[in-house]
């Protein structure tokens, strides 16, 4: 029998092949030995050079995959031959590897950075808690927050609805916790397929009816983005309602620069999705400058709705607020008036803002016979405030007035009453010497006495390149229009394109538009090919690097009134947003290949 004289089996290539649950794995490939009793090979391999603890016995083949290898470990692999007499070849050359890193998914870390265009890893784009890395292995969006709060919410005399919108091409899996007042939570699990989004009515839950309810959204794969929205009143509980985004964390403090109890019922609503109950401080600030303070208990896993005009000192007042709670939870505050001797005929609701500002930026707004809007600034320091306001119009002329905003008070700029925009879609830019706060309202039809409905939302504290708005609809048995408004204060044209991701399984529509410099914009869902009675989320991003704000506003009609309800939000910022970036070149020794295959470097092989 001939002996072996030596083997030099070399691997030529190795490549990560996704499998399940991220575990690597690894083809390695040889020169076969031209021995003709050679009956097969065994591939041996570890995590420590020369030391091999693993060993796998392939056929008389040159190549083998080795699976189930831990992601980011180092391997190190050598090859013997096998002949018919269970003979075994000098080892060949060791060589060593390191499995990449792979998502959820099977998509190897360097690919997602680049797609991403991720370059710290330790870096927490969205500011959710959670490191780029850690986004990566667990299969999460690194710019979309993993947590979403919503404090209000109700069924029974409402209805109220989710839409939820995932812009990203991966399935995501989230779970809503709903917190009932009073109540046990109530826990559901969705899917959203990759660029879609879905309604969630929260009526047709079991557990749920006929009660106030706030909503906790976590994500275990992908992202996703939420809004709520609740309406109310007439036959079809279609003659009124309002639209507030969920909130991307709970904090401890919260600001609002809207508030009043003299035509309107205000109410503030805390929500607690932690495990032990909160105590809250309310400061308010009114008009004249003076404060008042109250205290609130907010339950663990629960919710606390308070009617602001019982407030002592509250009544018939205008007021911003300061929420300060003991440990961090939501906070909305829900505005409701009488129209057409109907309670609550029309009303409007928002969240809280994280902080003040010195800056701030809102990109709806009208004026004219059909709207009268109000800007709103609460400036909670102890200094007063000077604020600039840049107003924008559609034409690109721009309107710029100056405001002293009282220490701890809030003040009401009537927008429809300055010089220059008495008819005009507006946008607003404001610009203050101390940290303040800032909310837009609209009202609609004409003045005070004609209206039937309004809407509200807090202003945006930075421009963006990439944002989300999760509700949208358009056409159907109401006539449903949805309009969006974008505002770009910069010297330099801003390309845009909208793409609607939508409820029924089709695929996204892409609308591309060009906000002139210094200026607004309104693009209308009448325009957009879709059908109709469609739902749809947005995603609106620059194409050309220039950033923006973007809000959007629905109206419908019924009981024979144009717009007889209607609501406004402004869109999620996708923080630190990049276009993909180039795909990942082959390194040296191997060439662009479909995963798993390898490229054989030839070597020599001799026996005697």
């Amino acid at each position: 029998m001939r002996k072996f004289a030596r083997l030099f089996g070399v691997v030529s290539a190795i490549l990560l092949t996704p499998a399940l649950l991220r575990a690597g794995s690894v083809t390695v490939s040889w020169n076969a030995n031209p021995e003709a009793d050679v009956v097969g090979y065994v591939v041996l391999y570890g995590t420590q050079p020369g030391v091999y603890v693993f060993s796998q016995q392939v056929g008389r083949v040159t190549t083998a995959t080795l699976t189930s290898l831990k992601d980011g470990q180092t391997y190190y692999f050598a090859i013997r031959a096998v002949n018919a007499d269970g003979l075994n070849s000098p080892m060949s050359a060791e060589i060593s590897t390191v499995v990449p890193l792979t998502s959820p998914s099977g998509e190897p870390l360097d690919q997602w950075k680049a797609r991403l265009g991720i370059t710290d890893m330790n870096a927490d784009p969205d500011g959710d808690g959670v490191i780029n890395m850690d986004e990566f292995l667990n299969g999460t969006d690194p710019f979309i927050p993993n947590t979403w709060l919503l404090a209000e919410g109700a069924t029974g005399s409402f209805r109220t609805r989710l839409a939820l919108t995932n812009p990203g091409t991966d399935v995501a899996e989230i779970t809503v916790r709903f917190l009932p007042q009073g109540g046990t939570p109530i826990v559901q699990q969705y899917s959203i397929p990759g660029q879609s989004r879905k309604t969630v009515v929260v009526n047709d839950i079991a557990g749920l009816q006929d009660l106030p309810v706030a909503a906790e959204v976590t994500t275990q794969r992908g992202g996703v983005l939420v809004e709520r929205t609740m309406t109310w009143g007439g036959p079809e509980m279609m003659d009124s309602a309002h639209t507030g985004k969920a909130l991307d964390s709970a904090q401890t403090t919260w600001y609002f620069a809207e508030g009043d109890t003299g035509v309107f019922d205000t109410y503030l609503t805390l929500a607690n999705a932690g495990s032990v109950e909160t105590n809250a401080t309310v400061t308010f600030f009114l008009a004249s400058g003076q404060t008042v303070q109250a205290s609130y208990v907010v339950p663990a896993n629960g919710r606390q709705s308070v009617h602001l005009n019982t407030v002592p000192g509250l009544s018939q007042v205008s007021f911003g607020m300061y929420v300060d709670a003991t440990s961090p939870i939501a906070a909305e505050r829900t505005m409701y008036f009488t129209a057409q001797n109907t309670a609550a005929k029309g009303g409007h609701e928002s969240g809280g803002v994280a902080a003040p500002s010195r800056k701030w930026f809102l990109a709806e707004g009208q004026t004219g016979d059909v709207f009268s809007e109000y800007l709103l600034l609460a400036n909670p320091n102890t200094l007063p405030a000077t604020a600039t306001v840049n107003y924008l119009t559609p034409s690109g002329t721009s309107v710029t007035r100056t405001y002293q905003v009282a220490p701890t008070s809030r003040m009401t700029i009537t927008v429809n009453d300055v010089p220059g925009l008495e008819n005009t879609e507006v946008s607003a830019v404001v610009t203050s010497t101390l940290a303040i706060v800032a909310e837009r309202s609209m009202y609609w039809p004409g003045s005070w006495g004609q209206w039937y409905e309004g809407h509200n939302s807090a202003a945006m504290p930075a421009l963006g390149t990439k944002w989300v708005l999760s509700e949208g609809e358009t056409g159907g048995g109401h006539n449903v229009v949805s309009r969006f408004l974008l505002a770009n204060p910069n010297g330099q044209d801003a390309a845009v394109t909208l793409t609607l991701l939508r409820d029924n399984g089709l695929a996204p529509v892409a609308v591309r538009a060009t906000v002139k410099a210094n200026s607004r914009m309104t693009l209308s869902s009448a325009e957009f090919p879709l059908q109709s009675g469609e739902q749809f989320g947005t995603v609106v991003e620059s194409t050309n690097g220039v950033s923006f704000a973007v809000e959007r506003s629905m109206y419908w009609d019924g009981e024979g009134k144009t717009w007889i309800a209607g609501t406004n939000e402004t869109g999620t910022l996708i923080r630190a947003a990049q276009p993909a970036g180039p795909a990942a070149k082959p390194g040296p020794g191997t060439k662009a290949g479909p995963a798993g295959s390898t490229l054989k470097t030839p070597a020599a092989a001799q026996s005697k």
